[in-house]
């Protein structure tokens, strides 16, 4: 970690308040560690849309098995962005529903690319994804 800065903030107090009980139900030991620990998770949420920098992460899509060539069309698109997928897991959740959830690593870009070319398959329930930068 580098030079550490001080600055101030200013929080409504019933935000504050919640706050510091969130803090202190989750163990965590000071205000400045929890505040620090929110803006790296912003960060990591938002800033790797805007960079080239390396990112990780996982990649959920819920969909109905009994719509004919989602699969197969899953399974394509996986298989042209293999350089950035290392590993893949198929759930489950019911008789009709799946659940598969995609590692990722690579460069922004890349991984951009490939959520946009996911959601392209068509009947999907839902796509979402945590991805991270590397730093």
């Amino acid at each position: 970690m580098g030079k550490v800065v001080k600055t101030g903030v200013s929080f409504p107090e019933k935000l504050l308040k919640k706050f510091d009980r969130v803090i202190e139900e989750i163990g965590i030991s000071s205000r400045s560690q929890a505040i620090q620990e929110a803006i790296r998770h912003f960060i990591s949420l938002n800033s790797w849309r805007l960079s080239e920098e390396d990112v990780v992460g996982a990649i959920l899509v819920h969909y109905s098995h009994e719509q004919h060539d989602v699969e197969e069309k899953l399974t394509d698109v996986q298989h042209d962005f293999r350089d950035i997928i290392p590993s893949a897991l198929h759930l489950h959740l019911s008789k009709e529903d799946c659940l598969l959830i995609i590692a990722v690593r690579g460069k922004a870009s890349k991984v951009k690319e490939f959520l946009m070319k996911l959601r392209r398959v068509g009947k999907l329930k839902q796509v979402t994804h945590l991805i991270m930068p590397t730093y």
